[in-house]
C-alpha cells in the first residue's frame, strides 16, 4: 500500500470523529493562549501561530458547509493539519520555552493524540520526523541556540511514548479489524449457504421455462390458459429469486464497509419501487394484500437504491401486520410532495405505540415486546433513509394508529447534488472523438468532479479496450465515428450497465444515420453546462441491459465445457446452451476438466471458481501455463461464481480468467456473454 492509499485509509478511519476533533482544535488552540499567557505564564507564547492552527482545524467542524473544491483536497488538508498543529506546533513551542516540564508533557500528549488520530505507524513516523526537524530548524533560525534546557534522556522518553502508543493502538486496530473480518466472513458464509439453494431453485425454474412449450396445438393435456398461468408463475419465482440475490449483494456490501455504500445509488421511481414491494411482499394470506391501500397523486424520483427502499417498506409492512387482527385494521401508504421533499406516509390502524416506547423505536436492539423481534429492523431502516439524505419519523396514538413519515430530498436538492459530486470522483469516463473543444469541456468537468477521463481518437480506438477498462459512461462524437464502430460498441455494451452519450452538432451534417435504438442517447452539444447536466443525468439514471435473446445461433456445434460441482446448475446451463445450438460437455471439478482437455478440444469453458478436489482457479492456472494444454491456452475461460469483488476479479484476471458471470444467470445473460466470446 503506497502513502496515498495509507492517507486515504487513515482519513476514512477517523472521518466520523472529525467534527469533535475540529471543534476541540478550533476552540482549544486560542483558549490555551490565555491559560499559558496569563493564568500560568510561560516564557514564550505565539497567538498568531495558534490562530493558524485553529483555522486549520475549523474545516473539520464545518465540513458539511465547505465548498465543493475543498473535498478534492480534504485528505491532504487532514494530514497536513494534524502534523502541523500537533507534532510541529508542540515541538516548536517546547523548544522556544527551553524544554520546560509543561511543554515536554504537552508534546508527549501531542504524540499520543497523533497516534490516536492517525493510526498508521508509517505515516506518523514520516510526518512526525519531518515536523520535529522543521520545528527544530525554525527554532534555530529564530533563537539560535535550541539546546537550553535539553537533556538527551528526553529522547528516550519521547521514543518510549511513541513506540508504546503505536503498539497499543496497533493492537486495538487489529482487534477491531478481526471483528470486522469475522463479521464479513460470517455474513459471506450465510450468503454462500443461501445462494446454493437459491441457485438450484433458479436453475430448475429456468429449465422448466425453457422446456415448457409456448402453446399446445394437438394432444392437449392442459389448456393454453393453464400453460400461460404456469409460465407466469415460474417467471414470478425467478423474479423473487433475483430480488433475493440482489438483497444479499447489497447487505454484504453494507457489512463490508460498515455503512451503507452509495455506490449503487441511482434515480428511481418511488411509484415503481412501492408497487413492486407490495407485489412481492410475503403475505401470509392472500386476503392480507387487500388490507393495503396505496395512494399516489404524482410519481416522484428519489436518489438512492430501490432494493434498500423496498426493504424499508417490507419492514414497515411486517411491523404493521403484527396487529392485523384488530378490528378495522388497514394500512394506507401515501406519497406526496411538500417543500422540495417527497414524503412517504405509511399509516396502520393497529395497536399503536406508547409514548414511552416511541422515542426508542429507532434504537438498535430495542424491542417493544413483539415475539421474535431482534430490534434491528427499524434501526436499519433509519440508516437506509439517512444514507438517502432523508429522515424518518414516527407518530402514534395508542389503540388507534401508527404513522411512519419518510422524507426524501428531491433529486435536484443540494444534499443529493453533494452525494452525486462525491460519487463522480470514482467514475471512469471515455471520450471517443477528434474535437478539441468537446475534449476541453470534458477535461474541465473531469477536474471539477475529479473523475478519471480516458480519451481515444476514433482512428486509433480498439473495441477490445472495453475488456480492460470498466467504464461508467462513453461519450461519442457522432461526426467522427462510423456505423461499424458504433454498432460494435452497442453490441459490446448491450448487456452491461455502461451508459452512452452520443454528441451531435446543430449545424453539422450528420455522417451516419442513427436507428431508433440510439435516439435516447443523442445529445445536441452547444455548451459545457448542458453537457454537464446530460452527463450527470446519464450517469445516475439506471440502465437496464438490453434483453437480446439468442434463440438460435449458427455455431456449427461449437463446443462448450461447463465445470461446476453443482449438478443442477450444470443441467440448467447445459440445456440452455444445447437449445441455442452449442455442443456441451460437463465436468464436476477442475481435475476432471483437465483430464477431458487432454483428449478433446473445446472452444470455451464456463468454470466455477470454488470446487472440491481442484478449484477453477487451480485448473485455469494449469491451462494457461502447462504446455500439456497448449491447444487451450488462449481460449476464453469464463469464471462462473456466486459473488466476486473487484480485488478477486483482479486476481482472477492475473491467473488467466477472461471474463466473469455471476451465477445463477438468466438465459439472456448467459447466451449474451457466451456469444460475445465465440
Amino acid at each position: 500500500m503506497d502513502i496515498k492509499q495509507r492517507i486515504t485509509s487513515t482519513y476514512r478511519y477517523i472521518e466520523p470523529n472529525l467534527f469533535i476533533i475540529g471543534l476541540f482544535g478550533s476552540i482549544g488552540f486560542p483558549a490555551y493562549y490565555f491559560i499559558w499567557a496569563y493564568i500560568f505564564p510561560q516564557p514564550y507564547e505565539n497567538l498568531p501561530l495558534r490562530l493558524v492552527c485553529a483555522l486549520l482545524f475549523l474545516p473539520f467542524a464545518i465540513k458539511a458547509y465547505m465548498p465543493s473544491i475543498f473535498y478534492r483536497y480534504k485528505e491532504k488538508h487532514f494530514v497536513f493539519s494534524i502534523c502541523f498543529c500537533l507534532p510541529f506546533f508542540f515541538c516548536y513551542m517546547m523548544i522556544r520555552n527551553e524544554w520546560s516540564v509543561e511543554w515536554i508533557m504537552s508534546f508527549m500528549a501531542a504524540i499520543f493524540l497523533s497516534i490516536i488520530i492517525i493510526y498508521d505507524w508509517l505515516i506518523i513516523l514520516i510526518f512526525t520526523t519531518i515536523a520535529a526537524f522543521t520545528a527544530a530548524l525554525i527554532g534555530y533560525l529564530t533563537m539560535g541556540n535550541i539546546g537550553n534546557g535539553f537533556h538527551s534522556s528526553y529522547l528516550i522518553v519521547f521514543s518510549f511514548s511513541y513506540f508504546t502508543g503505536i503498539c497499543f493502538n496497533y493492537r486495538n486496530r487489529i482487534e477491531i479489524e478481526s471483528k470486522q473480518l469475522f463479521s464479513r466472513s460470517f455474513s459471506s458464509g450465510i450468503a454462500h449457504e443461501m445462494r446454493n439453494p437459491l441457485g438450484a431453485l433458479y436453475a430448475s425454474q429456468e429449465v422448466l421455462l425453457e422446456l415448457l412449450p409456448e402453446s399446445l396445438t394437438d394432444n392437449r393435456l392442459i389448456s393454453n390458459a393453464e400453460i400461460s398461468k404456469l409460465r407466469n408463475i415460474i417467471k414470478d419465482n425467478i423474479s423473487i429469486i433475483n430480488n433475493g440475490h440482489n438483497t444479499i449483494n447489497l447487505l454484504l456490501s453494507s457489512i463490508d464497509n460498515q455503512k451503507i455504500s452509495p455506490n449503487s445509488f441511482h434515480h428511481f421511481s418511488i411509484n415503481e419501487v412501492i408497487n413492486n414491494a407490495l407485489d412481492v411482499y410475503g403475505y401470509k394470506n392472500k386476503s392480507d394484500r387487500e388490507l393495503v391501500f396505496f395512494q399516489m397523486n404524482k410519481d416522484n424520483l428519489f436518489f438512492g437504491n430501490d432494493i434498500l427502499l423496498r426493504y424499508v417498506i417490507f419492514n414497515l409492512l411486517k411491523n404493521s401486520f403484527y396487529y392485523k387482527d384488530k378490528t378495522n385494521f388497514k394500512i394506507i401508504i401515501s406519497v406526496y410532495s411538500k417543500n422540495n421533499e417527497t414524503i412517504i406516509s405509511v399509516k396502520d390502524y393497529g395497536k399503536g405505540i406508547s409514548s414511552t416506547s416511541i422515542k426508542n423505536i429507532f434504537t438498535e436492539y430495542y424491542t417493544s415486546g413483539k415475539k421474535n423481534n431482534t430490534g434491528l429492523g427499524l434501526s436499519f431502516c433509519k440508516k437506509v433513509i439517512d444514507a438517502f439524505a432523508g429522515s424518518i419519523e414516527c407518530y402514534s396514538t395508542e389503540n388507534i394508529s401508527t404513522t411512519f413519515i419518510i422524507r426524501l430530498p428531491i433529486i435536484t436538492s443540494p444534499a443529493v447534488d453533494k452525494m452525486k459530486y462525491d460519487l463522480m470522483s470514482v467514475k471512469k469516463i471515455l471520450f471517443i472523438g477528434n474535437q478539441n473543444k468537446i475534449l476541453s469541456d470534458i477535461n474541465h468537468l473531469a477536474f471539477f468532479y475529479n473523475f478519471e477521463l480516458f480519451y481515444k481518437k476514433t482512428s486509433s480506438y480498439n473495441i477490445a479496450d472495453l475488456n480492460t477498462n470498466n467504464y461508467d459512461c462513453i461519450i461519442i462524437d457522432i461526426n467522427t465515428i462510423n456505423n461499424t464502430l458504433l454498432t460494435e460498441l452497442q453490441d459490446k455494451i448491450a448487456t452491461t450497465t455502461i451508459k452512452i452519450i452520443i454528441i451531435h452538432h446543430k449545424n453539422d451534417a450528420q455522417r451516419i444515420t442513427l436507428s431508433k435504438v440510439y435516439e435516447s442517447y443523442v445529445f445536441e452539444y452547444d455548451h459545457i453546462d448542458k453537457l454537464q447536466k446530460k452527463l450527470i443525468t446519464q450517469i445516475f439514471t439506471q440502465k437496464k441491459p438490453n434483453n437480446i435473446l439468442f434463440d438460435t445461433i449458427n455455431s456449427n456445434k461449437t463446443k462448450i465445457m461447463i465445470v461446476d460441482d453443482n449438478i443442477s446448475l450444470r443441467l440448467y446451463s447445459g440445456i440452455l446452451l444445447k437449445n441455442a445450438g452449442y455442443d456441451v460437455v460437463e465436468a464436476d471439478n477442475g481435475l476432471t476438466a483437465l483430464n477431458y482437455l487432454q483428449e478433446t478440444a473445446v472452444d470455451l469453458i464456463l468454470m466455477d471458481s470454488q470446487m472440491p478436489i481442484m478449484s477453477g482457479i487451480e485448473a485455469t492456472k494449469e491451462i494457461r501455463t502447462n504446455n500439456q494444454y497448449s491447444l487451450h491456452q488462449h481460449i476464453p475461460i469464463i469464471c462462473y461464481s456466486g459473488s466476486l469483488d473487484e480485488l478477486q476479479k483482479e486476481h482472477l484476471v492475473n491467473v488467466g480468467i477472461t471474463d466473469f458471470l455471476i451465477k445463477p444467470s438468466s438465459k439472456t445473460t448467459l447466451l449474451n456473454i457466451v456469444n460475445q466470446w465465440l
